[in-house]
């Protein structure tokens, strides 16, 4: 009876009290994990414990529209490369059955490259349509942290960081650097 008295006061001496403690041992845990290459951590300033929201940018659905912005826009580039480049050989051409030819090519260029540019536009409302009517919902915790630790190049450098944590405190989900919230 005495050993699980003793076992007891042990464990609730060292396990943290409050979130903010949970997430601070979390932090330092991930730093000690030997599959962290991050050397010579060396914990500073840790903020305080806030809620976390989601964003649009987390949705699946607008990962894949903003995708297909990018590929429509790329692809319009592409043609519209191809319809200056006929439009150089058309003005460098003086036989007229030659001439005709590449102005039947540039018109197909440039309705192509007006079908990728209408896609991507297309696929833009959709963003902003889910930009505005995203309704943020709780989905953990976060924690802003200075520390000190050694960069790529192995030299120590104070480094700012905010982590993210599960709802019920956990584990830490992702960290980012703090200047790329």
């Amino acid at each position: 009876m005495l050993v699980i008295a003793l076992l007891f006061l042990a464990a609730c001496h060292t396990a943290p009290k409050t979130p903010k403690d949970k997430a601070e041992a979390l932090i330092t845990a991930m730093f000690d994990a030997p599959t962290n290459h991050t050397y010579r951590y060396e914990a500073g300033i840790f903020g305080k414990l806030d809620s976390s929201y989601s964003s649009y940018h987390d949705d699946e659905q607008y990962k894949v529209f903003q995708d297909s912005v990018s590929y429509y826009l790329d692809q319009g580039t592409t043609a519209f490369g191809r319809v200056a480049d006929i439009g150089y050989r058309t003005d460098a051409t003086t036989d007229k059955i030659k001439k005709e030819k590449l102005w039947k090519q540039m018109l197909s260029a440039s309705d192509t490259q007006r079908m990728y540019n209408d896609n991507a536009d297309f696929y833009s409302k959709k963003l902003k349509f889910i930009r505005a009517h995203h309704k943020p919902f709780f989905n953990g915790w976060k924690m802003e942290h200075h520390f000190k630790a050694n960069n790529n190049f192995g030299f120590q450098v104070d480094r700012q960081a905010v982590f993210y944590f599960d709802k019920s405190l956990t584990k830490v989900i992702k960290f980012e650097d703090a200047g790329k919230q």
